[in-house]
């Protein structure tokens, strides 16, 4: 872990690390984030499709949320919010070109839940932020995402936040379209 983190902290500090983040959790190794470069280790959970018929929770959404709040704090992902809600669920990214493509996927094959401000934990949130890229975050709870950029000092930051879900609208006035299990 200590040369992982040496890694990062040299990516980011010669500006390499905006164009390639590394999705490390700090306070500890979580076996299910990859580089973007690296393929998903073996032993990790495929995503959740859906909430389940009882709980009505995704399964897997306490190691997401786990995932997510690690993050929180770190840097590195200016503009690729699709790639962290990706990380947040063990992915090294999410496949799709942006956020606004993952959603018209999501419309496309029913899985979408539009208008929808009631999100299981864990689900993915998006936004229309009035551009072609969108926005996506990922659904911690008690109003609450974790989302990328929201609370920048500065352009290029790319922080990782812990957010009220309102402030994506209220800061950026974007659209809120609804959310979708995380199909990756």
């Amino acid at each position: 872990m200590i040369s992982k983190v040496v890694l990062a902290a040299a990516l980011f500090s010669s500006g390499v690390g905006l164009v390639a983040p590394l999705a490390l959790a700090a306070g500890g190794s979580d076996l299910c984030i990859a580089t973007p470069t690296e393929a998903v280790p073996d032993g990790c959970k495929a995503p959740a499709q859906e909430p389940g018929p009882e709980s009505g929770e995704l399964p897997g959404a306490a190691d997401a949320v786990a995932r997510a709040l690690r993050l929180v704090g770190g840097h590195g992902y200016y503009q690729l919010c699709a790639r962290l809600a990706a990380n947040i669920w063990g992915r090294p990214r999410s496949g799709y070109y942006s956020a606004a493509k993952q959603w018209q996927h999501m419309v496309a094959i029913g899985k979408a839940h539009t208008n929808d401000r009631q999100p299981p934990v864990g689900g993915l949130v998006f936004w229309d932020t009035g551009g072609p890229y969108g926005h996506v975050a990922v659904y911690i709870g008690n109003g609450h995402v974790v989302s990328n950029d929201i609370l920048d000092r500065f352009p290029g930051e790319g922080g990782v936040y812990d957010v009220d879900f309102g402030l994506i609208e209220s800061r950026w006035g974007a659209t809120y379209l609804g959310w979708a299990p995380p199909i990756y």
